[in-house]
């Protein structure tokens, strides 16, 4: 009766392990080739995703929304959010000497990705961004591929040019230096345009140190660190600042036939895939907003953070990142008081943790 009790242990063992999702960092990175535009007025910048504008004058700027467009592979999506309403123009304020996040735009990346076919956008123009996915998925099981057969590498990476890349962006801004009052003779009107592509993908290894935990005394709360800092075992593609990054941070959970991908610091249900994370481009342009941000929302995680919060740290590659992983764990413990001894037990611990969690199926 033992042994029976026993093997069933095993089996519920190998079973609980064979049905664990198996999650990996992934970075992707955007060109910094065209992404920023300056004149005498303003200077503009894709960061990632998201579009910054300073104000370098010292009276408003307006950007006519209404005539502005973003563009996810040529297909266009207006950044009026009311142009349904042909009579309106929505001009957005821009405070002098100051830097605003213009748009409201749409993330097709993250999401769940299911190998037996997709459930987002069916027929018609909302058909690209299928395509847009599908080769997401190529790149993904390629990249899980030479990870998965190979359990000593720390990260495996893809390169892709503007030609090769699955999603490429631009913006198309128009703005005026005078409000439009309805005389065509006092407008002012300029405009630009800025692009950038996913330039490269990282598959990694990774461990988070999460957030302080708050604490409270008679007097204060002392909350500590309130970000989440991912450590991952790879080399930077690029020069790192932090706020001006061109990199954004996922978290890619691999189950069976499927994996889900989304952003570090996401809502439960985001973890879960019960959201797509985007919304298609042919529903922006058709149908009105509710004025709801949901999750459908673009979130490029780096947005409007403190330049002294930091959330990502290179590692570098590696051929033997449980031990690495391990190695940085540990220091970090001790940074932040744990003695040595126990920050060592507890390292190698995270590290077994971590192994059987990353350590990809082929």
């Amino acid at each position: 009766m033992k042994k029976i009790k026993i093997m069933l242990a095993v089996v519920a063992a190998m079973f609980a392990i064979s049905a664990q999702a198996q999650y990996q960092a992934l970075l992707v990175g955007y060109s910094q080739t065209d992404n920023v535009y300056e004149d005498e007025n303003i200077k503009a910048e894709l960061v990632r995703l998201s579009l910054r504008i300073t104000n370098k004058t010292n009276k408003p700027l307006f950007v006519d929304r209404s005539s502005s467009f973003y563009y996810i592979n040529d297909e266009a999506i207006c950044l009026d959010e009311k142009r349904d309403d042909t009579s309106h123009t929505y001009y957005q304020p821009l405070a002098p000497k100051s830097d605003t996040w213009v748009s409201t735009l749409i993330n097709p990346i993250i999401g769940k990705y299911d190998a037996g076919g997709s459930s987002f956008g069916k027929g018609g123009k909302a058909n690209y961004q299928s395509e847009l996915r599908l080769q997401v998925m190529d790149l993904m099981e390629t990249m899980r591929y030479e990870m998965a057969n190979n359990d000593k590498k720390s990260c495996t990476n893809i390169h892709l040019t503007g030609d090769e890349s699955f999603m490429k962006v631009k913006v198309y801004i128009k703005y005026d230096t005078k409000k439009y009052s309805g005389d065509e003779k006092e407008r002012e009107d300029h405009s630009f345009t800025i692009s950038t592509w996913v330039s490269d993908m990282i598959l990694t290894k990774y461990y988070i140190q999460e957030q302080d935990k708050v604490k409270r005394t008679n007097a204060v709360n002392i909350q500590g660190r309130m970000t989440d800092i991912m450590h991952v075992f790879a080399d930077r593609p690029f020069e790192y600042d932090e706020d001006n990054s061109p990199i954004d941070i996922y978290v890619t959970s691999f189950g069976k036939g499927s994996f889900n991908i989304y952003r570090l610091g996401a809502t439960s249900e985001e973890k879960e895939g019960k959201t797509n994370g985007y919304r298609s481009a042919l529903e922006k342009l058709t149908k009105k907003n509710s004025g709801k941000k949901g999750e459908e929302e673009m979130k490029s995680n780096f947005e409007e953070r403190s330049k002294g919060r930091q959330i990502l740290i290179w590692e570098g590659e590696t051929t033997n990142w449980v031990q690495a992983l391990q190695d940085s764990y540990e220091r970090y413990l001790i940074e932040d008081g744990e003695k040595d001894k126990k920050a060592k037990e507890i390292a190698k611990k995270k590290a077994k943790e971590l192994k059987n969690e990353q350590t990809l199926k082929k």
